[in-house]
């Protein structure tokens, strides 16, 4: 089970049987990544089913279970071993027309060593034109106590699955303890998974040296400063030609994720330095009011020469947003790991600042009378009232006779950052002309 106590169910499978469009269809919305190459998912990708009565469950996608020695594949499958015991039940699946018998022997054989027998259920997928009495009889081997006949793609047979899961699930109404969401992103091997990994403190991602190692989106609970976050591991950000149809998706997913984010961890590979594509992420987050930290990683590999001409670079490329925070880490090493914890507590602070109408209007009329703004298509404007209507990220409503220059409200952005506890963070001006 879960630490939340709902019960988690585990597909697990060989590459291309379908685990994917399972989950996906399952839950009604991309929740995998779904690809025509073998190990589409590269991790443990969760989601929850919601049955009637608020009875909830947990449902695991893992990548698919090769036996190819390689690197990067045995870190892949090492995660099946991790996971596989510690959930309430097992959906074996396999493609109905598969002639990979050695593959799925292996599955057979984790299976039974690990004494799952009695918790797995054998589900037949890609089988919307398949009758049951064809089935090889070799394939009797691998089913364990039931066995279900579905076509995820299609969505048959999924009424016969969705009661078997539900008869598993729980009684679990969704809490309204809406927590704070931090967003992992950046360039492929910028060090993502590392730093994921090193602020939950155990392997959850997998890492290699391979650019785009990481595919999916991965969530977990976090606990900073005495706090619950929800954090998420992303995949690396390419520019456009360097994409393929899946890496492309998996880009598009990761910024896509700033959408339900409070902060960005924006992961940057000092070696590098900050280029276009982290630019680009840093624009894209704050155009989305989500407040970005800049963790410039591996900067202990960089000697002191480096060291000062990248602290230029990154002067220079951000003179448009100087009010960002800059953090220079080893997120391998964990060296100056506990900045970003100290980073995470101060831009709370700074999201849950309120400010009062009476204080925000003596502030802006006293700078309206010496400042005011230059006319606008031949008028001044005049400050009627200003008030912040709402905070988490901060949003502040300036109700005016007529519309300021551009440059004005630049003006007024920075006097709040210099007169109230908002200088790391994004906040919303709201103009009312």
């Amino acid at each position: 089970m879960s630490e939340k106590k709902i019960p988690e169910i585990l597909i697990v499978g060989l590459p291309n049987a379908g685990k994917s469009t399972l989950i996906n269809a399952l839950s009604n919305r991309k929740t995998s990544i779904i690809g025509s190459t073998p190990n589409t998912t590269r991790d443990k990708v969760t989601t929850t089913l919601e049955f009637d009565d608020e009875k909830r469950l947990l449902i695991s996608d893992l990548p698919g279970f090769l036996e190819v020695d390689d690197n990067v594949n045995n870190k892949y499958q090492e995660n099946i071993l991790r996971y596989i015991n510690k959930v309430e039940h097992i959906l074996f699946l396999i493609d109905v027309h598969s002639k990979n018998y050695s593959g799925l022997d292996s599955i057979f054989n984790l299976i039974n060593n690990n004494n799952l027998q009695n918790k797995t259920t054998t589900v037949f997928n890609k089988a919307e034109n398949f009758k049951m009495g064809n089935l090889d009889k070799r394939m009797y081997k691998y089913i364990f106590n039931s066995e279900i006949f579905i076509s995820a793609y299609h969505k048959k047979g999924l009424d016969v699955l969705v009661n078997v899961l539900e008869k598993i699930s729980i009684k679990a109404p969704k809490g309204n303890d809406k927590k704070t969401s931090i967003v992992i992103i950046g360039r492929p091997n910028a060090g993502k998974s590392t730093l994921f990994n090193s602020l939950l403190n155990s392997k959850r991602s997998t890492v290699s040296n391979i650019p785009g190692t990481t595919r999916d989106k991965i969530n977990e609970e976090i606990s900073l400063n005495k706090m619950s976050y929800q954090i998420t591991d992303t995949a690396g950000i390419p520019r456009k030609t360097q994409k393929n149809q899946i890496d492309k998706y998996s880009s598009t997913l990761a910024i896509r994720s700033l959408e339900s984010a409070s902060l960005a961890l924006i992961v940057v590979d000092s070696e590098v330095g900050l280029s276009f594509e982290d630019k680009r992420i840093l624009k894209e987050a704050i155009e989305q009011n989500v407040t970005p930290i800049i963790v410039l990683n591996k900067w202990d590999k960089l000697d002191t020469f480096e060291k000062e001409e990248i602290n230029k670079n990154i002067k220079n490329e951000l003179k448009q947003f100087q009010w960002v925070n800059v953090l220079r880490i080893s997120a391998l090493n964990k060296k100056n790991i506990a900045q970003i914890s100290k980073s995470i507590s101060d831009v709370e602070d700074q999201l849950s600042t309120r400010i009062g109408t009476s204080e925000l209007n003596t502030k802006f009329r006293e700078l309206w009378t010496q400042n005011p703004p230059h006319p606008f298509r031949g008028k001044r404007a005049k400050l009627k009232y200003v008030t912040q209507y709402s905070s988490y990220p901060p949003e502040f409503s300036f109700n005016l006779s007529s519309r300021i220059p551009k440059n004005y409200q630049k003006f007024i952005e920075n006097n709040i950052r210099q007169n109230f506890n908002m200088k790391n963070i994004c906040f919303k001006v709201k103009i009312n002309a």
